[in-house]
Order: structure tokens, then C-alpha cells, then sequence
């Protein structure tokens, strides 16, 4: 089958956020369009559309469980696509990954415990922890020649001191794009297993990585691992599915899983929405095509972003993502202030992009970038952005 990926999916006007914001800055041409929130703009993979129609067709819509078809769909992909098998008693499924963020927080720590995040951070994880009233222990990534990385000592000083009873890990990393490495994620998990540190690991961009880069569910990686960590997973990043809220939950002990699913049954119910089930079985089982033709759409849309400022608006500058359809773009050399730079982009450049204050303080110099889109789009911005420069001197 050959899919568009030249299109944008039809919601322009239709309320969803990445278009909202669009009249905010001054209703632009049909040719802008919004490089923050982090949703793709291609269409929908035909093979779930199909399926969403069927399930309007089937007409049932009442109270729903998550059918055992389902569950098998998940643990095949599980193992497919990553190397682990895993059981299907270990899952359940959530209003989205972001609330079962929340609802790991507060079944596996209490008010006042410390919990350990790394900066830059997806702002959702830093409010989960301060709105329930834990306290947030920033340990900030090292950047190496514009490439992140644990700072180990850093992390480790701060779970001795500051008691911390849980980290929160994003793997792959938003915003930064990193792909962790086994031999990383083997040194966090030692480090948390010390100190008697859960884990809950965010991995929602784990379908996308590019060559050269494997992601490594974190359980995985021992049994051990497995038996101190909570996995959330979902499909609204891989196939664009987000508003069926629908997140997977994975957790192998089976004392960690009854406590975050009495929390969840207490905050969230125990039914779920059915259009969601429907979406993220037919994704798993047939979409996988789609999926493999739109990662070489991003690989190359990620390509030639980095090359572009590279080589002809040195002024910014973007590490090539590991994984994640986001670039974590450097606006330090423009010699702009952050109120400037944010002007200059979406006033001047017509490129309208993520602030990085947003993802923590000391980040006020960068954007994140979506490129998740067709390429053409990409192209027109970085040219507005060229001629931008130009004009202002930059380059």
C-alpha cells in the first residue's frame, strides 16, 4: 500500500491544539504551520481509520474492558519490535500517559517524598510531582557538544540527600531527542536498586528511533529492573492517536501493579474509552507498515533540519535526534535574549516553535521543534528562517 505523507491530516479549524495556536499568532498563510505541540500532522494510517470505522458500524459504545485481543496485540508488538515478552496480566490501560504519570506518583510515593527528574523536562512530569505535593529533585542532563547525557554523580549525590523514593525517566528523551543506551540505563537502574529507588518509565516515543540508535525497554533489562519500575507506553505518538486517550500501563511485580491500579481505579474508574481500545489494537496489528514508511519520512525531515542550520543558519544549531520526531534547537549564538529570540521566530521568521523555558529554567535560549510533518512544510520554514537571519544580521 502507499501512504501520504505529503498531506496534512484535515483538523485545521477544528479546535485541536496544534492548530489553535496557529490564530494566536496572527493568522498565518495556509503554508505555516505550528512546529510545537508534539502531534503529527500527516493523516491518519488508513488501516486504522478502517478500523474505527468498522467499530462505528459495530455500534456498540457502552461501558468497556480492554478485550484479551487487545492484550495480545500489545505483547506481540512488545516483543516484535522490542525483544521483550511480557504477559498479559501485566497490563492494564489508562486515560493517557500523562495522568498515569500522576496516578504512579501518588500510589508509590507519599506527600513530601522527593522524586528525581532530569532537565530538560516535559513540563507535565515536574507539575504531576509538585500539584500532588511531592518534592521535585532537578538533576539537569550534561550537554557534550550538543548531545545529552546523564550526569551521574549529580543524580546519585541528590537520591542520597534529598530522599527520593522515585525517578521518573523519559526514554527516549523529550526534549532532547536521546536514545539511552543499555549501558546507560543499566548504570540508572544500579543506581536506583541501591538506594531503593522505584522507577516509572515514561518510553511513549519508543517506536521512533532512528538508525544507528536502539531503544531498550527499561524493564527489560534485568529482572530486577522489572521488578522496581512501572513502563507507560501508548500509541499516540507512534500512529498520531492521541486523542483517543488511551496509555498502556506494565508492571511485572505483581505488588507494585495492585497498588497503581487501585489508584487508578480510584481516580480515573475502571472503563475506558472504546473508540481508544479499537485504535490501539488496530494499530499494533496492521499499522506497522505505516509505521515503518513514516519513520524514514522523519529520519529525513530530522536530516535536514540539522544540515540546514549547519550549513546555512549557523546562528542556531541542532543535534541530530537519536529518536523522537523533536529537535531541541540552540538559539545561544544568535546573541538574542529569550523574549527576543521567541519575537524573532514566530514574528520575523514566521516559525512558529516550543520556547524552551517551558521544559525548565536555564533553557530560555532553545526551541523544540516538531517534524513531524510533510516535508515540504519543513523546507518552506527553514527558508522563512534563512531569510529571517539574513535580514537580522545573524548570518
Amino acid at each position: 500500500m502507499e501512504y501520504d505523507f505529503k498531506s496534512l491530516h484535515p483538523e485545521y479549524g477544528s479546535g485541536a491544539p496544534m492548530w489553535g495556536r496557529l490564530a494566536e499568532f496572527g493568522a498565518p498563510s495556509p503554508e505555516e504551520i505550528d512546529f510545537g505541540v508534539a502531534e503529527m500532522k500527516f493523516r491518519l494510517a488508513p488501516e486504522i481509520a478502517a478500523a474505527l470505522e468498522r467499530h462505528v458500524t459495530a455500534g456498540t459504545f457502552g461501558y468497556s474492558g480492554a478485550p484479551e485481543s487487545l492484550k495480545r496485540e500489545i505483547c506481540t508488538w512488545m516483543a516484535r519490535r522490542h525483544g521483550w515478552q511480557i504477559e498479559p496480566e501485566w497490563l492494564f490501560q489508562t486515560y493517557g500517559l500523562v495522568l498515569a504519570v500522576g496516578c504512579c506518583v501518588r500510589a508509590l510515593t507519599e506527600p513530601g517524598d522527593g522524586i528525581l527528574l532530569n532537565y530538560p523536562s516535559y513540563p507535565p512530569f515536574y507539575r504531576a510531582i509538585e500539584q500532588n505535593g511531592r518534592r521535585l529533585v532537578r538533576s539537569d542532563l550534561l550537554e557534550l557538544e550538543g548531545r545529552y547525557v546523564f550526569d551521574f554523580e549529580d543524580m546519585e549525590r541528590k537520591i542520597a540527600q534529598e530522599n527520593v523514593k522515585l525517578y521518573i525517566l523519559c526514554s527516549p528523551q523529550n526534549p532532547t531527542g536521546r536514545v539511552w543506551t543499555r549501558t546507560e540505563l543499566t548504570r540508572v537502574g544500579e543506581m536506583c536498586l541501591r538506594h531503593g529507588v522505584k522507577v516509572v518509565s515514561d518510553e511513549i516515543h519508543f517506536d521512533i528511533c532512528y538508525p544507528g540508535h536502539e531503544h531498550s525497554v527499561y524493564a527489560s533489562l534485568s529482572d530486577e529492573f522489572a521488578a522496581n519500575s512501572v513502563v507507560l507506553t501508548a500509541p499516540s505518538k507512534t500512529f498520531n492517536i492521541a486523542g483517543m486517550t488511551i496509555s498502556n500501563v506494565i508492571i511485572p511485580s505483581t505488588q507494585l501493579r495492585e497498588r497503581v491500579k487501585e489508584t487508578v481505579s480510584r481516580d480515573m474508574g475502571g472503563y475506558f474509552n472504546s473508540f481508544g481500545y479499537a485504535a490501539c489494537e488496530a494499530a499494533y496489528k496492521s499499522a506497522e507498515p505505516w509505521l515503518d514508511e513514516c519513520l524514514k519520512v522523519l529520519e529525513g525531515n530530522c536530516r535536514l533540519f540539522t544540515d540546514f542550520l549547519r550549513e546555512r543558519v549557523p546562528a542556531f544549531s541542532c543535534h541530530m535526534p537519536e529518536g523522537t520526531y523533536l529537535a531541541w534547537m540552540d538559539g545561544r549564538r544568535t546573541g538574542l535574549g529569550p523574549e527576543e529570540l521567541t519575537r524573532f521566530l514566530h514574528g520575523e521568521a514566521r516559525f512558529y516553535t516550543e520556547p524552551g523555558d517551558v521544559f525548565g529554567s536555564g533553557y530560555e535560549l532553545f526551541q523544540r521543534v516538531n517534524l513531524a510533518c510533510p516535508r515540504e512544510y519543513v523546507e518552506k520554514a527553514l527558508l522563512r528562517l534563512e531569510a529571517a537571519a539574513k535580514a537580522r544580521g545573524l548570518i
